[in-house]
């Protein structure tokens, strides 16, 4: 029987709590800025730092940074598709490479994918009737930091833009690590050749030596003879 203790344990290091509880907080955090809409978008966004943060309320119908397809129920459907290819891709992975992917990429695949999903419910599942009347469904976005960048985001966009940030970061010191380890290799056997080069040539010259030393002898010996 499995104990639960395990379960317990096998939860907290695959890092599921991690995608549960963002994408939790994404959901919670865009109905409440849905639920007081008009009062955010009346007062012009309610500051958090004077200057620098602010909570907005915005639909974002283009897929990040403004980039838009023409039509945003064709954006939709695009981000949609690739956002869910992206999520399953990543699954199939995690299933594959389990056993043998540490707690640093698990913990990335987790943030990645629950950002994922989090936007594409947006897009999915919430009604188009509290954005526009094209029948196209968006992003809620109200993370505003109005005084050095002009995009808002969400929760789910911070979680995708962490998740594969770290993951870049660690591929980028692995593949160092992994260089750095082998020019040591390919050093050490340098070093292990020319002490073999080294210690042959020594003996190659003692032979050279002894043989010149043989020679020598038998000369003399000739000559005494004679």
């Amino acid at each position: 029987m499995i104990k639960f203790k395990n379960v317990l344990n096998w939860i907290f290091r695959s890092f599921i709590w991690l995608a549960v509880l963002i994408l939790f907080l994404d959901i919670l955090s865009k109905n409440l800025v849905i639920a007081h809409g008009g009062e955010i978008v009346a007062k012009g966004g309610i500051i958090l730092i004077p200057g620098f943060l602010r909570i907005s309320y915005v639909i974002n119908q283009n897929i990040a940074f403004g980039i838009s397809l023409g039509s945003p129920l064709v954006t939709q459907i695009v981000f949609s598709i690739f956002a869910i290819l992206i999520v399953v891709g990543i699954i199939i992975f995690l299933v594959k490479k389990w056993d043998k992917i540490n707690l640093y990429y698990k913990a990335c695949a987790m943030l990645i994918i629950a950002g994922a999903l989090g936007n594409v419910i947006d897009r999915l599942f919430y009604s188009a009737a509290y954005l526009n009347a094209d029948g196209a469904t968006g992003v809620v976005d109200w993370i505003d930091f109005y005084g050095v960048w002009k995009f808002n985001f969400n929760i789910a966009d911070s979680a995708v833009v962490v998740g594969a940030f770290m993951l870049i970061i660690y591929m980028i010191v692995d593949e160092a690590i992994a260089y750095s380890k082998k020019r040591k290799a390919l050093k050490e056997v340098e070093v292990k050749e020319v002490k073999q080069e080294k210690v042959l040539s020594k003996t190659e010259r003692e032979k050279q030596q002894l043989l010149e030393e043989s020679k020598n002898t038998n000369d003399s010996e000739i000559k005494d003879h004679e």
